[in-house]
């Protein structure tokens, strides 16, 4: 009898700290709310866009508009020091709007005449109302990132899908990716190009698989470097370089039937 009067007084003690708990979290939010709301003005949000903050248990969730992609991506960092996740539904509705060609060519100097981009990143840029989508791969993690954080900085861009995979870092894979490089650019047929940041091929390798992209003069270099890239210890080799003439011709039928 005793026992299960202890295990009752128990369960209602359980209960009373649940329901007294219950306002000190809603209070919590209500600071957080506060606390985002204020690095918000501080930074001077009200003046470029109309953000709404709501927090429930620690989580911000982020509505209205931006009217530049840069500060939808400020507002979340400065959301992210005072909570534990951020739900980011800001909207960009540029003063000026562009067109995707136009933005297009600024997303591709703004990525491929980068400094640091070098022979071991390969990044596809499409933009479709206003939308950036990046797709290929890049080196290193931080790259990912940095490219983004880069492309923000392109006006009336709305978003930015990023699809970029991260070169292999086993060691296995660096040394394959590297070897694979200096055999093609030390080839007769390629040799030219030896040391240049921007190179006709590139060479992404993940778990010893290796994928070749990039376009070249003719099926004979096309045929030479995945035979070049077969003549190591890769697992598997996908050869995805284009011939030039096929490559154009492939562009402008699908121009072709997008107008279409």
């Amino acid at each position: 009898m005793q026992a299960g009067f202890s295990r009752v007084t128990k369960a209602v003690l359980l209960g009373l700290a649940a329901l007294l708990a219950a306002p000190a979290f809603a209070a919590s939010d209500l600071d957080l709310q506060r606390r985002i709301e204020a690095r918000l003005a501080k930074a001077g949000f009200e003046l470029r866009a109309d953000v709404q903050v709501e927090v429930e248990s620690g989580v911000a969730r982020l509505t209205g508009i931006t009217l530049r992609y840069a500060d939808l991506r400020a507002a979340e960092r400065l959301a992210r020091k005072d909570v534990k996740s951020v739900v980011n539904l800001l909207r960009v509705v540029p003063e000026e709007p562009r067109s995707d060609k136009a933005i297009h060519t600024d997303a591709e100097r703004t990525v491929l005449r980068w400094e640091r981009y070098g022979p071991f990143d390969a990044v596809g840029i499409e933009v479709a109302e206003g939308v950036v989508r990046l797709s290929g791969w890049v080196e290193t993690p931080s790259k990912r990132n940095e490219i983004e954080e880069r492309l923000a900085r392109v006006d009336a861009i709305r978003d930015v899908h990023n699809d970029l995979r991260v070169q292999g870092f086993s060691q296995g894979d660096v040394r394959l990716r590297r070897e694979i490089h200096a055999k093609i650019y030390a080839d007769s047929l390629f040799e030219r190009w030896a040391g240049l940041p921007d190179p006709p091929v590139r060479v992404f390798v993940e778990r010893g698989r290796v994928t070749l992209v990039g376009t070249v003069g003719s099926m004979v270099e096309q045929v030479a470097v995945g035979m070049l890239a077969r003549g190591t210890l890769a697992f598997s080799v996908n050869n995805q370089v284009k011939v030039e003439d096929d490559a154009a011709g492939k562009e402008d039928r699908k121009k072709e039937t997008t107008k279409s």
